[in-house]
């Protein structure tokens, strides 16, 4: 059995499913993959090529991805894993990344969450939309998430002893279930990030970000007064930054985003573009 379990949480995305599942075959390091099938209308293994590393649990209803999420945690936690990743069911890992991610974890034992920078792209072209860079340092995410997840959620690599610690993600939460979460492990733990791409991010124009991003910026005020620190003035910017998110228009929504979330967005120029189509054909 591998060090490494992978969740990703699937809904109606059989179209794109064989290609994350292709990407973590084609990773160095050999790892196990637990699929759930939300009550996909299509069930997953009606379009997935069957693979001894892939484990999928069909829910018998779509119940959210919280719940969904859960289910698989709790597959894994039955089993003696070190280390959960996430990948959502439409992204892309690179095949280095779990191995330089354990690796980290390795290094630094008093880290229980280590994320990477990911790659934004369009989803019907492919085109590369920017370059998301979380902080790295440890005291650098926590200040960063008293605004937003700094953290990409597809590219975290989790401890299965913090979650043991601090519980599965809360399904009070529908928008920002992980923001929650891992709001939740950094009372307690340290989280980090490695400062290179290794995944590729489908920006779909019915993402939760945009076609539920109201209940997202409620739930958000909601964690940020959970775990409110009023002698934190980041504490006090992170709410009002949530705050003034109310008043801009979705249109310009994705502009600032990076900046209530403590990301460095930076679009990729021409030549960077070409290089990166190249590196990845």
């Amino acid at each position: 059995m591998s060090r490494v379990a992978i969740l990703m949480p699937t809904y109606n995305a059989g179209q794109f499913i064989n290609r994350a599942v292709q990407s973590l075959a084609e990773s160095t390091f050999t790892c196990d993959v637990y699929i759930v099938d939300d009550g996909s209308e299509v069930p997953v293994t009606q379009v997935l090529a069957a693979s001894s590393r892939v484990h999928v649990l069909r829910l018998p209803k779509n119940s959210g991805i919280a719940h969904a999420r859960n289910s698989g945690l709790r597959a894994i936690l039955m089993r003696s894993y070190e280390f959960v990743a996430c990948l959502d069911a439409d992204d892309v890992c690179y095949p280095e990344r779990i191995a330089k991610q354990v690796n980290f974890l390795d290094r630094h034992p008093e880290v229980a969450v280590v994320g990477t920078w990911g790659r934004h792209f369009e989803e019907k072209s492919g085109e590369t939309i920017c370059i998301a860079r979380t902080p790295v340092e440890a005291a650098s995410v926590k200040k960063a998430m008293h605004s937003n997840m700094a953290v990409i959620n597809t590219s975290a690599m989790i401890r299965t002893e913090a979650l043991r610690a601090v519980g599965l993600y809360s399904e009070q939460y529908q928008a920002a279930e992980d923001y929650e979460l891992f709001r939740r492990i950094s009372t307690n733990f340290a989280i980090a990030n490695i400062p290179e791409v290794l995944v590729d991010i489908c920006i779909s124009q019915d993402g939760i970000s945009l076609k539920r991003r109201r209940q997202q910026l409620l739930e958000r005020v909601k964690i940020q007064l959970d775990y409110f620190e009023p002698m934190a003035p980041d504490a006090w910017l992170g709410l009002v930054r949530t705050l003034l998110l109310f008043l801009v228009p979705t249109s310009l929504h994705a502009k600032v985003k990076s900046s209530s979330q403590g990301l460095s967005v930076a679009p990729l120029s021409a030549k960077a573009r070409m290089a990166r189509s190249l590196g990845r054909s």
